[in-house]
């Protein structure tokens, strides 16, 4: 099983790796958010595994919509979710 505290210093790192700040914030609409250069984390999330998918669902915001605009309001939203849940699961697994 893996340490989830290094989960996150890894996913951190690849975030900082890529010019990415990651913050906590009080965040009232989502879990976690990107905008430009930065992931807002929600604060209190119950575990660090919940912040740890959030951060990696991000991140695969970053490398897989880097292009799309803005996603939230796209038609294609869903679908862009939908992705970046699959990545992001696959993220954790790989680095855990």
């Amino acid at each position: 099983m893996a340490d989830s505290g290094k989960v996150f210093e890894r996913l951190v790192h690849l975030a900082t790796s890529k010019g990415i700040i990651v913050r906590f914030a009080p965040l009232q609409a989502y879990d976690a958010r990107l905008k430009g250069n930065r992931i807002a984390i929600r604060q209190g999330l119950p575990t660090i595994e919940d912040i740890n998918y959030n951060l990696a669902h991000e991140l695969a915001h970053l490398y897989l919509h880097y292009d799309k605009g803005d996603t939230v309001n796209s038609k294609f939203n869903e679908q862009y979710e939908e992705q970046a849940d699959r990545a992001a699961k696959m993220l954790l697994e790989v680095i855990a």
